[in-house]
């Protein structure tokens, strides 16, 4: 990975989880927060948490080539989201919860997991559809190499 993609990435990190926290910090102040999530097994969440961001920032700051950069920045939504949940546990015993849409609570943070989801889901499909039309391709080319002979 090349130093200004890890800058790139970083900043990104960084700007995602202010955008986070600063909304939390207007939806309380501002009495829109809808509700707390429940604080049992908060111990539990905090840990998971802990051990998927890691894993995710150890995959996304790695120097394999393989990984693009698009890849690294869709994870970075991820990294954000997760850290931002993982700072209002630590903090505020739960997360906090302020956009209501169709009786679905969540907040910036959910949203930002939520594109890391589907954006790797695309990433997969577009990868795998590569895969299987390059595997398709190279047994056509083989194909046509024997029928030459």
């Amino acid at each position: 990975m090349k130093k200004k993609e890890k800058y790139s990435v970083c900043i990104l990190i960084i700007i995602l989880l202010l955008i986070d926290q600063i909304t939390k910090i207007i939806a309380i102040k501002q009495g829109w927060m809808i509700r707390k999530t429940d604080t049992n097994g908060n111990g539990q969440y905090i840990l998971t948490s802990i051990i998927i961001v890691l894993v995710i920032i150890r995959y996304i700051f790695n120097n394999n080539s393989f990984i693009k950069i698009y890849t690294r920045i869709i994870l970075s939504f991820g990294i954000s989201g997760g850290i931002g949940n993982l700072i209002d546990r630590i903090w505020n015993k739960s997360v906090i919860l302020f956009i209501n849409f169709n009786n679905i609570e969540l907040n910036i943070s959910y949203i930002y997991i939520l594109i890391a989801w589907i954006g790797m889901a695309v990433i997969l499909t577009k990868d795998s559809v590569k895969f299987l039309q390059d595997k398709k391709n190279k047994r056509n080319d083989k194909k046509n190499e024997d029928n030459s002979k």
